[in-house]
């Protein structure tokens, strides 16, 4: 059999084989040592510095009305002002809605989200804005959603939208990072000295959303009855929409004070009469919100007493203008508080 045939059967079967060379072996160079990297050697980026969120493409803007076809395209073009370019995509899935432009970074994209999400109907520094107000006076159009699609300049691709506390904030903006009290609450246009019916409601707002609390204000009636209201606005997806909620349905991520393990709570201005004032008392357990606790103590005046909550060691303490009005060992605080 020759040399080569019976390697191959060896090789083949799984017996040892040794190849032998004439001479001494070769040792392979020593692997020169590892060296640290020079602090002046570039790197990928700042390892401490700002989150880039922005896009190669630039981001689409588009509208989502309801209300006349025609009507709908003036709309959309009178919201096409500078830094928005007036450009077409060209591929790829167009964005939904009434297309306006494109911009070319995220910052310029949030500010024109800022500036088309409110407006009051009337002059005046107690007007309220209302969800999409400048389009209905204007054009008579009801406003659903503000739409950011990231792409290129021919096409749209899905964007990884960080979470509200952690999206940059356009310059001027009072966007306060924010999550709802409840799983779901009716958004409603405008506040009034009362809830109204949910069939009233302007959208829905659930927990998953991205939420920013802008602005609270009070509604009053005749007899001095006021409910205190939040002005939101949110980001399900691509889209952005605002509206009103009661504010006891809406707790900014500044007001929670925390408690043992993974407990948190926070104190919210619910409604107020000419003799008394009321607050809600929420806690989180994890991912799961408990019922509120209404609180209520003696005031008298226009203006909101101080409410705070405070967590001593294993108390909790609700104070109402600086008067405990809850005061309760954490362990005895079962569903509902």
């Amino acid at each position: 059999m020759r040399p080569a045939v019976s390697l191959a059967i060896m090789l083949a079967v799984g017996w040892p084989a040794a190849i032998a060379d004439a001479g001494p072996p070769i040792d392979s160079p020593p692997a020169a040592p590892e060296q640290p990297p020079s602090p002046d050697a570039p790197s990928d980026g700042p390892l401490d510095g700002p989150l880039i969120w922005d896009e190669p493409g630039g981001f689409w803007l588009s509208v989502e009305l309801i209300g006349p076809r025609g009507a709908q395209i003036d709309a959309a073009r009178s919201l096409a002002q500078p830094p928005v370019i007036d450009a077409l995509p060209r591929g790829g899935s167009p964005p939904p809605g009434e297309l306006v432009g494109r911009v070319d970074t995220l910052e310029q994209a949030l500010s024109w989200v800022d500036a088309n999400s409110f407006a009051p109907l009337v002059e005046g520094e107690a007007a309220t804005p209302i969800p999409g107000g400048h389009l209905y006076q204007d054009h008579e159009l009801f406003l659903t959603a503000l739409v950011v699609t990231v792409g290129s300049t021919s096409s749209t691709h899905t964007y990884p939208w960080p979470t509200a506390d952690v999206l940059p904030i356009p310059p001027g903006a009072a966007w306060q990072p924010a999550s709802l009290a409840v799983a779901r609450a009716p958004l409603f246009a405008a506040p009034a000295p009362h809830l109204p019916p949910a069939s009233e409601r302007y959208q829905v707002v659930s927990i998953d959303d991205a939420v920013w609390l802008l602005d609270s204000v009070d509604r009053c009636d005749d007899d001095g009855t006021c409910l205190r209201w939040a002005q939101i606005l949110v980001r399900r997806g691509d889209r952005f929409f605002g509206g009103w909620v009661p504010a006891t349905q809406v707790v900014p991520d500044s007001a929670w004070v925390g408690g043992p393990g993974e407990r948190r709570f926070a104190v919210l201005l619910s409604h107020r009469t000419r003799a008394e004032a009321g607050v809600a008392l929420i806690e989180q357990r994890g991912d799961r919100r408990e019922p509120a606790l209404g609180l209520r103590a003696a005031h008298a005046g226009a203006a909101w007493p101080s409410a705070v909550v405070e967590v001593l060691g294993e108390e909790l303490v609700a104070l109402i203008g600086g008067e405990p009005v809850l005061t309760r060992h954490i362990d005895q605080l079962g569903p509902g508080l």
